[in-house]
């Protein structure tokens, strides 16, 4: 099963995200979609709230080993702290990224690319 996370910062990107599961073939009312969404511009004292809403839903989501899907539109800084905060954990997330026109999957990072 997949769970999927959107995290919507300054602009919306549900429906993007909705028409992209669709053209992969998913049946969006089957699956567990949560939103996190603050369609403004937002300042750093916000990011804590933001991560708890966002660790709360991945933490839901990730039951019974679950996959979660991870669409992030939103300040650099916000996605590199729930990044890290994800990184203490062990769920099988995949982050997806519009590059290109489409939403693409980013590679996971692995310990073999951290070391020359």
């Amino acid at each position: 099963m997949v769970g999927i996370l959107i995290l919507e910062i300054g602009r919306p990107i549900k429906q993007d995200v909705i028409a992209f599961l669709q053209s992969q073939g998913f049946d969006t009312s089957k699956l567990d979609i949560r939103v996190v969404s603050r369609q403004r511009a937002i300042i750093e004292a916000e990011y804590p709230d933001i991560w708890r809403e966002a660790y709360y839903h991945i933490t839901q989501l990730g039951v019974g080993g679950n996959e979660i899907w991870i669409f992030l539109s939103g300040p650099l800084g916000l996605s590199f702290g729930l990044g890290q905060i994800v990184g203490l954990q062990h769920w099988k997330i995949i982050v997806y990224q519009f590059s290109a026109g489409a939403y693409r999957p980013v590679p996971p990072p692995t310990r073999e690319v951290m070391f020359f």
